[in-house]
Formats: C-alpha cells, structure tokens, sequence
C-alpha cells in the first residue's frame, strides 16, 4: 500500500537503511536539545550544591574553632575552681598560717588567672602533696 497524500516517506527493501538514518538523525535532532538542557541544569544544580557546601564547610570549621577555644577557656577554669578548693581546705585545715607556704599562697592567689594550664597543673599536684601529706599523719 502507498500512501499518495502524506508527508511519509514509502519504506521499501531498496531504502531501508536510508531510511533508518533519516530517522535516526530526526530522532537525535529532536531530543538531543532535551539531554542537553536537562544536562545543563544539572550541572548548574551541582556547582551550586557544591558552593553550599563549601560555604558550610566554612561554618563548621569556624564553630569547630570557637568551640576549641571555649574549651580551652572551660579546663582552664576548671582547674582554677579546683585549685580555689584545695586551697580551701588548706585554709580550713590552718596549714596556711606558716610562714612559707602562707606567702607562697598569696602570691598563687594573686596571679591564679594569669597562669598557664602547666603551671595550674603543677600548683594542683603541690597543693594535693601538701593536703595529703597533712592528713596523712
């Protein structure tokens, strides 16, 4: 059967293959402006999910520093609060009124806030021999 009045080509066994081609290439010529649309959108898609993540890298480190530093900050009070206790019971216990250590004491006492987290470890451990050594007996 031939069609007379269409715009459809007659497919016969001599054009076939050229036939095919034509299709082919009308095919790809319509949907390859879609793929590539839909590419292009997803590329755009990714290079803004990657500057979102980028920028939140950004937070995350910047938070991870504060809070380090807030640590910091938080033992170091921490082992003044402990060193203010021991020193306490020193007190409580009348140890303090010698001589030597009573100075010692007030010189601590002064500068408690300006030390490093060595020289507030070293302070803990002495005040802990003195305690120790006093109740020892």
């Amino acid at each position: 059967m031939i069609l007379k009045e269409s715009n459809i080509p007659d497919v016969t066994s001599s054009n076939i293959d050229k036939s095919k081609k034509v299709l082919a290439e009308s095919i790809i010529n319509n949907v390859y402006p879609l793929f590539d649309d839909v590419y292009n959108t997803r590329l755009e898609e990714v290079k803004k999910l990657k500057s979102i993540l980028e920028e939140k890298k950004e937070i995350i480190n910047s938070q991870k520093n504060d809070l380090e530093t807030m640590m910091g900050v938080y033992n170091k009070s921490k082992k003044v609060t402990k060193l203010l206790d021991r020193i306490e019971k020193l007190i409580n216990a009348g140890l303090v009124y010698d001589g030597n250590l009573k100075h010692e004491t007030i010189v601590l006492l002064k500068v408690i806030n300006k030390l490093d987290n060595e020289k507030l470890d070293h302070h803990l451990k002495d005040t802990l021999r003195v305690i120790s050594k006093r109740f020892s007996r």
